[in-house]
């Protein structure tokens, strides 16, 4: 029986051009790989189609079939119970390919144990894909979740917490509420951003009213779960302590790990510093803005009503205390208020402690290679009950 450190999930439902492109491509890219074809009720063209994928295939494919379409989301819940290999990889059938999309990911979760899901590069535009002809370096970050369109999973955490909420939009709050279960087990979200992968936006099934009802409950039972996300403009002066700086973007760090969006506002002479420590780019997040040297208050605001139209008005809150924001600004808090209510989050929704550690940490993120393949006794075509 053959051994495969990666399984890839590919559920299916129709659209029979899009998904010979994508397995196509994943076979090219991906020879190591293991492919869990799920068919989640699709019809005849569809369905043969996948039988020739797993005949040509062989112990490199494994079929399983729904005689009803069950949604994508339990497709994939289904396709998670049955990998075997240490990490598992969900594909859309829309998504496309290239060779070395999969390596970044695969290393990436490697070296880092605390690596719960990582997504690549994704783009919408497959001409952007074919840009340069040497693989780009990779660019790794944090993000606040992962993506159906291609993201890898840690089979241990799978089994640590189980599979999405399938009672969720299957979209966006699905994803957000996996990436804040996986913080709560000690588990964080990537991205590593390498070779592009394309992806086509999906067909919304069933009226805008319903679909607008899920988003607007799903939204309201993660903000439950997880608490209300918040939007914050943090300010550092030109004459901060670079240390201090550093020390306390560890603390907007674990904000945004939470959700929350954060603007850094610094003065120009701290620019050098903050790039030079990594410190613009730890996390998606978190966005850093340079202040010029005249005219800072004008700018400050222009930052301000841009998040404020964008839905997000911000929380301001003094990086060095007693140090507030040239200009009419809103009402500033002192970072240490900022501070505790990071940890009252942690404490309340995450179980840690002030520091951001977790009470209970991970059992093992230590990756051990399981043999793959199909089960015994298993068939590589299946047929749901």
């Amino acid at each position: 029986m053959a051994s495969f450190s990666v399984d890839i999930l590919v559920p299916v439902w129709n659209r029979p051009v899009e998904t010979r492109s994508c397995l196509v491509s994943l076979v090219e890219s991906a020879p190591e790989a293991r492919l869990i074809l799920i068919d989640n009720g699709s019809d005849r063209e569809t369905e043969r189609l996948l039988e020739e994928f797993a005949e040509r295939l062989g112990e490199r494919a494994l079929l399983l079939r729904n005689d009803i379409t069950c949604g994508f989301v339990p497709a994939v819940n289904r396709g998670l119970s049955r990998a075997e290999a240490p990490f598992v990889v969900i594909v859309r059938n829309t998504t496309v390919v290239a060779p070395g999309w999969l390596e970044p990911l695969v290393e990436l979760a490697t070296a880092r144990s605390e690596t719960g899901l990582a997504v690549p590069r994704l783009v919408l535009d497959a001409a952007t894909s074919r840009r340069g002809r040497r693989r780009p370096d990779v660019r790794v970050t944090e993000v606040s979740h992962g993506s159906f369109a291609a993201m890898l999973i840690r089979r241990s955490l799978f089994e640590r917490m189980g599979g999405f909420d399938e009672e969720l939009d299957g979209d966006v709050w699905c994803l957000r509420d996996y990436s804040r279960r996986a913080l709560a087990e000690g588990y964080l979200t990537f991205a590593a951003e390498g070779v592009p992968v394309v992806c086509r936006d999906e067909v919304l099934l069933g009226s805008p009213g319903r679909r607008r009802e899920l988003v607007d409950a799903s939204a309201a039972a993660v903000a439950t779960r997880w608490g209300q996300a918040a939007s914050y403009l943090v300010y550092f002066p030109s004459t901060a302590d670079p240390e201090v700086v550093r020390t306390r973007f560890s603390v907007l760090l674990r904000a945004a790990r939470m959700g929350h969006l954060l603007t850094v506002a610094i003065g120009c002479k701290l620019r050098r510093t903050v790039s030079a420590a990594g410190l613009g780019s730890v996390h998606r997040s978190i966005v850093v803005e340079e202040l010029p040297r005249f005219f800072a208050p004008s700018a400050l605001r222009r930052i301000v009503d841009r998040c404020a139209a964008e839905g997000n008005d911000p929380v301001c809150v003094a990086g060095i205390d007693g140090v507030d924001p040239p200009g009419e600004m809103p009402p500033c808090r002192p970072f240490a208020w900022f501070e505790n209510e990071v940890g009252a989050r942690e404490e309340a929704f995450y179980r840690r402690g002030a520091n951001g550690n977790p009470v209970t940490a991970p059992a093992d993120c230590v990756t051990v290679t399981i043999p793959g393949g199909t089960r015994k006794g298993d068939e590589r075509k299946e047929v749901a009950l």
